[in-house]
């Protein structure tokens, strides 16, 4: 087509000439206002159109390129001349030459820049949104990939309408070389050509954009569909978790606060709001694990594999688990309980201050256990919970129990009346634990209640024994199970007070006589020894 106008015009121009046709002035003013025309055509176009440059990049490029095969070829002529002129035109040659491949370095590789920059990457598919951090990804990835396709669409756009402009432009150039050929002036038709090119590459260039833009398109727009009905899948499902969520935790604080308005006793309350807590965060790890985990089958193989090895490999803290289980559910002890354990032959007497996943926390208070034997106190100690499995534990205030029997022994003379010594230490202990007497009283009724126990008297009981050196008067009564000494240290020193004020009674003390053939004989020395039901308090 191009090479038909350019014909035509030729043709016009032999005609004009020979028929000697006079020019119209008019002629020249329309060839002022198609060259105007043509001037703001090229600055619609701009010099910052990507396009253009990189078409003018490509064309230097060929240039160059073209520019120094021909150096080449003239220095392989010169190459075997020895004259002096040869050798000078040879080293200008192979400068020029170094210069042009410095310059063809910087403007690339050659071909076609245009395919860089046309270039549409392959849109990756998404990944599954499975969960609500993957829908944070695919928002990103929509958001990403959609701008990268905006981006390709508007320099498609300025693609097609740099074309549109050059089409407009090569009409001038046709128009021009027309009145150019009327007037006799010399015809523009390297403009012409060069804009036929540009045209040709940029519509080549357009095509291949297009296309390969329309595939990714309808690719993005398959995925960005899928994306977001899964985003909105995910978030029904993630709405539905939280909602379950907030109702477990709306139970379990509704519960909780009926036990405390329907159960007095403060351990109890304790133990059952940290079952309900441990109950509910067992619920909800259960509900994020049957949402999140995709394949539930392999998981639970998995874990039993894995469990069995923990197992193993940590058996006592299993134990413990399950000894905290027993303790929690079994009531075998409640926070604020006082106990008696033997931690590796030492005798502990302790409240408890925590019942733990693992272990139970203690506080060790004076006692007689640290009065005869630790001579610490204040200690904080912790037991594993599968020690209830293997050892003894002695619960003092069992059942909201508050008092335990305790016992002093004081060793009087053979010769001592026993009989009213008895009769003193049963009224010193009954004096002094009669409020702890009627308190157990109360507390056993409770017990038989709910066991099967028998009738037990909770007076103070005194009895009396021979010893190899005395009478041993035993002294027991009930006391508060948190202050035992106290109590203790006030009758024993009633009772030694008693005693020495009595005429014919005397408390048992080390001995010895000297016969006539100087023989020594030494009495035991007084043994005044304490007791409990419970072995020591």
């Amino acid at each position: 087509m191009y090479r038909l106008a350019r014909f035509g015009l030729l043709l016009i121009l032999l005609v004009s000439s020979a028929l000697g046709v006079t020019v119209d002035p008019s002629v020249e003013s329309e060839l002022a206002e198609v060259r105007e025309q043509i001037k703001r055509q090229n600055q619609r176009i701009g010099a910052g159109n990507a396009w253009i440059t990189l078409y003018q990049d490509q064309k230097d490029y060929l240039a160059l390129q073209a520019e120094k095969a021909q150096i080449e070829r003239e220095m392989k002529t010169l190459a075997p001349k020895r004259d002096n002129a040869s050798r000078q035109q040879l080293a200008l040659l192979e400068e020029r030459s170094l210069i042009l491949q410095t310059r063809l370095t910087l403007l690339g590789e050659g071909g076609s820049p245009h395919e860089a920059y046309a270039r549409v990457e392959p849109i990756e598919e998404p990944g599954e949104v499975r969960n609500p951090f993957a829908i944070v990804y695919a928002l990103t990835y929509l958001h990403d990939t959609g701008r990268q396709i905006k981006e390709h669409q508007n320099r498609l756009d300025v693609l097609k309408q740099t074309i549109a402009i050059e089409q407009e432009l090569f009409a001038l150039y046709e128009r021009q070389i027309a009145l150019e050929s009327v007037l006799g002036q010399q015809l523009s038709f390297g403009a012409l050509n060069d804009t036929h090119m540009l045209i040709a590459a940029l519509g080549n260039t357009a095509e291949v954009f297009t296309t390969a833009l329309s595939v990714q398109e309808k690719r993005f727009a398959a995925f960005e569909e899928k994306t977001r009905s899964q985003i909105e899948n995910e978030l029904v499902n993630l709405v539905t978790i939280v909602i379950a969520i907030t109702v477990i935790l709306a139970l379990g604080f509704l519960i909780k606060l009926i036990i405390r308005r329907t159960v007095s006793d403060t351990n109890r309350q304790f133990g059952i709001a940290r079952a309900i807590n441990i109950a509910s965060f067992s619920l909800i790890l259960f509900i994020l694990l049957f949402n999140y985990i995709n394949n539930i089958g392999y998981f639970v193989t998995v874990l039993g594999f894995i469990s069995a090895g923990i197992a193993i490999a940590m058996k006592d803290w299993f134990m413990s688990l399950l000894g905290w289980s027993v303790i929690v559910f079994g009531g075998s002890m409640h926070v604020g309980d006082r106990i008696r354990v033997v931690l590796d032959g030492e005798v502990v007497v302790a409240d408890v201050l925590e019942i733990g996943l693992t272990r139970v926390m203690l506080f060790e208070d004076v006692t007689l256990a640290t009065f005869d034997q630790n001579r610490r106190a204040g200690r904080i100690i912790h037991i594993p919970n599968n020690y209830i499995f293997t050892h003894m534990i002695q619960n003092y205030t069992y059942n909201e129990m508050q008092t335990v029997w305790d016992g002093i022994d004081i060793v009087i003379t053979f010769d001592s009346n026993h009989k009213k010594a008895q009769k003193l230490a049963k009224e010193i202990a009954t004096k002094h634990a009669i409020g702890y007497t009627d308190l157990t009283r109360k507390h056993y009724a409770n017990l038989r209640a709910g066991y099967n126990m028998r009738a037990v008297g909770v007076e103070p009981r005194v009895f009396t024994f021979a010893c190899p050196y005395g009478m041993k008067v035993s002294i027991w009564y009930l006391t508060n199970s948190y202050a035992t000494l106290s109590l203790r240290s006030v009758i024993c020193q009633e009772v030694i007070e008693a005693f020495s004020n009595t005429e014919n009674i005397k408390i048992a003390y080390p001995t010895y006589a000297v016969g006539a053939a100087d023989e020594r004989r030494f009495a035991p020395p007084i043994d005044i020894k304490t007791a409990s039901l419970f072995e020591t308090s």
